[in-house]
């Protein structure tokens, strides 16, 4: 079966992104502001709280007023300091992973798993509380993924996703599109598809999670140069991992193009560029 996403790749950016992950999270911290929100809007205490794919300790320590306690959900085996692409685990217990450090923002330990984080080989039943903050658009199949999410929480847990919608980044694309046809005289995937809030309920629901709810937002983003926002998406670790991805040399004549093209479509009367952020946030029980 051909997989739409390069998941190699993706480790391969996020751990070049790690040292300056710091100076790019605006959107991270904005979204994990609101995820926060919605898990105090819950009332409930959760003891239990795993966060998937975490790039600093930001969102957790939101939602973990003290240090809990964990169990020992997490499988058994050989660790590394560069195995970036599965679970980011907070923790102040004693655990059988190897601790690895953290460069940049918070100083809560850290933990990684050396497997594919759409393999997630959790102990069923072990957290009353999962979260995943703009990683899920990243996934091959999402409807197992959500089974293994699903498996992990103990009855009555929740799970609470952000990710990139349908019509995320939609100047950026046209850019491209754009850009691609004056240089190239042609066209190759460099947007990934996504969700749209309907479809991911839907998903959830199908996963078995009992009343999903599925909300998005746009987050207009005003910057001084495109090449600015280029830069966060690089250090978001968010960067073109599609399996189909062009291979073609992004020339310094093709970056040109694009900074001229985006300047010229969306450029704002006081010389900034719009980028228009659209955030899916999905909700479920097990």
């Amino acid at each position: 079966m051909d997989l739409l996403f390069d998941r190699e790749l993706l480790t391969r950016n996020l751990l070049r992104s790690v040292k300056n992950f710091h100076e790019h999270n605006f959107l991270h911290h904005e979204i994990a502001n609101r995820i926060a929100e919605n898990v105090e809007s819950l009332n409930r205490r959760f003891e239990n709280i795993l966060e998937i794919g975490a790039k600093d300790d930001y969102l957790f320590k939101l939602v973990t007023p003290r240090p809990n306690p964990l169990p020992n959900p997490l499988p058994q085996g050989e660790r590394g300091e560069n195995s970036l692409n599965g679970y980011f685990r907070h923790s102040h217990a004693r655990s059988q992973v190897t601790p690895s450090p953290r460069e940049g923002e918070g100083g809560g330990e850290g933990y990684f798993s050396s497997e594919d984080s759409e393999i997630l080989s959790l102990e069923p039943n072990s957290f009353d509380l999962i979260l995943s903050n703009l990683n899920l658009h990243f996934v091959n199949q999402i409807p197992q993924f959500l089974l293994q999410i699903k498996d992990a929480l103990k009855p009555n847990g929740v799970f609470i996703a952000s990710f990139f919608g349908e019509e995320n980044l939609h100047e950026l694309a046209h850019v491209l599109h754009q850009s691609e046809i004056e240089i190239y005289a042609g066209i190759s995937p460099r947007m990934p598809p996504t969700i749209d809030v309907k479809t991911a309920a839907a998903l959830l629901q199908k996963a078995g999670f009992a009343d999903p709810i599925s909300e998005f937002a746009k987050i207009e983003v005003n910057y001084s140069d495109p090449m600015k926002l280029l830069k966060d998406l690089k250090f978001m670790g968010q960067s073109n991992i599609l399996t189909k991805r062009s291979r073609r040399f992004f020339t310094k004549k093709f970056l040109a193009k694009i900074l001229e093209n985006y300047r010229k479509l969306y450029g704002t009367a006081d010389g900034a560029v719009l980028a228009t952020f659209e955030i899916i946030t999905v909700t479920g029980w097990k």
